[in-house]
């Protein structure tokens, strides 16, 4: 892989930075926690779990990032008391906070850094360098960003894109 490829994924990732704020564009407070079906997440939720990760991302470049919420909204985790999760507006605002500074820490990638192998924090099936790792990391935001345009669609709001 070569510096372009640390492009490429710095490219998806300012992609869906402006899509989890345009997320919420609309949405009600009362329609934070909704969820289509009992078995899908709601937009707050996952919301949280796209910028818990890419602090976790973060820390793989060697930024100490954390977020305060703890395991929250980490994979599997079952949704709890409302109560105890962050605001919309504090999501932003760590959203805010975290997206440049993963912007510049994966255009400073270099081939080398790319190619290494990937040997730290979650490891997909098959990665082997950690170009990989991140490309798996970029796919799992874009995922997430659909749910996001999926669950604003079920609220009776407008296309997330297009």
């Amino acid at each position: 892989m070569t510096a372009s490829a640390a492009e490429a994924i710095a490219y998806i990732f300012a992609a869906n930075t402006g899509l989890v704020a345009k997320a919420f564009e609309g949405v009600a407070d009362d329609q934070l926690w909704t969820r289509a079906t009992p078995e899908n997440n709601p937009i707050l939720w996952i919301a949280g779990h796209m910028v818990g990760t890419r602090a976790l991302i973060l820390r793989l470049l060697g930024d100490p990032a954390e977020t305060g919420w703890g395991d929250l909204f980490a994979r599997g985790a079952s949704l709890g008391d409302q109560a105890k999760y962050p605001s919309k507006d504090e999501i932003l605002r760590v959203h805010a906070d975290l997206a440049p500074r993963l912007q510049a820490k994966l255009v400073a990638l270099t081939a080398d850094d790319l190619a290494r192998e990937a040997t730290v924090g979650p490891k997909p099936f098959g990665a082997k360098s950690f170009a990989d790792q991140l490309g798996f990391f970029a796919l799992h935001d874009s995922y997430h960003a659909g749910q996001l345009g999926y669950v604003r669609k079920t609220l009776g709001l407008s296309n997330l894109v297009g």
